[in-house]
């Protein structure tokens, strides 16, 4: 979807749909003009009829009497409750509305005395916007090909850098939904290092993988037990760009299980197929990494993604075994479904022992506890750093990606000890799923600044999912709008 911003009178645009947003208890939308009165009293009888309602829309045909063959108004709600994410969602209803109408344009009004300031209300309009039309249709034979343009009509002397940067970040989240939404026949470990590697080519990221041999030898004793049960061998995907001399580093692990069948601890085939979205996390991490380089971000960022199938077979891993982690700790494995976190040991302590980092973040679809105790909506955190977290909590609200925080103490750590190894992959029972599965991996972090985010609800549109007009059905691209965030705003 094209996007420009443009400074002119709205008024005077010829275009087929000139939009405007309005808020509860005003007759007229935000910035509205003064028009001839009977125009005028059409679109306050549908400012009236809509009330103003969050998402709510209503289309006034001007017959003619400015160049804009129709007048479409958005319902914002309250005025005071204008956030961001309302923004981004009514921005998203609009925009499906006029691809269903067919379309080929529209422009879009926010005026001076808009409720929020504008940068942040053309940020959230060109996500919702662009957002809102995606679909995973790769592989349908009638392909949609065609959609709207925007024209966002705004005084802001910076309009045009805002929307520039809101579709560097808005292709990110749709490349990031493409790689998750891939078929695992698709998508195996070698395929995915090859999309990746295909990022390489603005020069701005180097990236190198690890092969099976190059794993063992080195001492990646969990990616090498969960990827030995598949014909499709396991890699470790390395991504770095180097954006500030002298500078530390920050390094995302994400862990892209291509498809997770549970092991020799097999999964229940009622929703096996959503398993393809056990690489959500490592998707996350690529794509972001793919938008900083675009965006010559001021920073140097390592992303580490470790990736495997996790397959049922007569090589596989099984409940029993213990296994050298990287680093060389020992894991009892008591499940071959606690995979995850195995891959994610490897990675987490390999990169801060190569890059020595400033702090580390990791993304997984790493437990269904977290689904049960947060629903669909809400990613897990958990972190050792206050500061981290802050940040984490301001950037959660500016792009409308939630996170909560569950604890983790002493307590937790010993409740994943093993009388046999050093730990164990799993917990004691079905208790405090969420925060063994970290307690694991803060055995590889030590005293690093680190957040680990549990995204098993929110990676992709499941049961108990909210509806939001930007979050099509599949993979949503969890993470790459709240970390880019994050990594803006140091």
């Amino acid at each position: 979807m094209f996007v420009k911003a443009e400074k002119s009178e709205p008024v005077k645009k010829k275009t087929k749909s000139l939009c405007y947003f309005v808020t509860e208890k005003l007759d007229l939308p935000i910035g509205f003009p003064k028009l001839e009165e009977k125009l005028t009293n059409s679109v306050k009888k549908a400012v009236l009829e809509t009330r103003a309602k969050l998402g709510s829309i209503s289309i006034i045909h001007t017959l003619g009497i400015i160049p804009a063959d129709r007048i479409i108004v958005v319902g914002l709600g309250p005025r005071h409750k204008i956030t961001h994410e309302s923004l981004r969602s009514a921005a998203g209803k609009l925009s499906k509305k006029i691809s269903e109408m067919g379309l080929e344009e529209y422009s879009l009004v926010i005026p001076n005395n808009f409720p929020i300031n504008s940068k942040t209300a053309i940020n959230a309009i060109v996500e919702g916007a662009r957002l809102s039309l995606y679909s995973f249709d790769r592989y349908k034979k009638d392909r949609k090909t065609k959609f709207p343009s925007l024209t966002i009509i705004s005084s802001d002397v910076n309009a045009s850098k805002i929307v520039s940067k809101a579709i560097t970040i808005s292709d990110a989240v749709l490349f990031t939904r493409n790689l998750a939404n891939l078929p695992p026949n698709e998508c195996s470990p070698l395929q995915l290092a090859g999309i990746t590697k295909s990022l390489s080519a603005n020069k701005k990221l180097k990236v190198t993988v690890l092969s099976k041999s190059e794993l063992r030898q080195k001492g990646f004793g969990g990616i090498s037990a969960v990827g030995q049960g598949s014909k499709n061998e396991p890699k470790l995907i390395l991504l770095e760009y180097n954006g500030k001399k002298q500078s530390k580093t920050t390094i995302l692990v994400g862990k892209a299980v291509t498809f997770d069948t549970g092991g020799i601890s097999l999964k229940p085939a009622d929703k096996m197929d959503e398993m393809k979205f056990d690489k959500c996390g490592g998707c996350t991490v690529i794509g972001i990494m793919k938008a900083v380089s675009e965006l010559n971000l001021p920073i140097n960022l390592v992303g580490i993604v470790p990736s495997v199938e996790n397959m049922p077979g007569g090589e596989s891993y099984r409940p029993g075994d213990i296994i050298k982690l990287y680093g060389g700790k020992t894991a009892e494995i008591l499940n071959t479904d606690a995979e995850g976190r195995l891959i994610l040991f490897d990675a987490l302590a390999y990169g801060i022992k190569t890059y020595k980092p400033k702090e580390v973040l990791d993304f997984a679809t790493l437990t269904g506890a977290c689904i049960v105790a947060l629903g669909a909506n809400v990613a897990g955190l958990v972190s050792n750093n206050k500061k981290i977290v802050e940040r984490i909590n301001k950037s959660s609200q500016n792009t409308g990606e939630q996170v909560w925080q569950l604890p983790i103490d002493d307590d937790y750590m010993d409740m994943i000890k093993s009388d046999y190894a050093d730990i164990r992959n799993t917990g004691p029972g079905r208790v405090a799923g969420t925060i063994t599965a970290a307690a694991f991996l803060a055995n590889a972090v030590g005293n690093t600044p680190w957040a680990h985010f549990d995204i098993a609800g929110t990676a992709w549109v499941q049961t108990g999912t909210k509806e939001k007009s930007y979050n099509p059905k599949g993979a949503t691209g969890y993470g790459v709008r709240l970390i880019l965030d994050y990594l803006s705003n140091p």
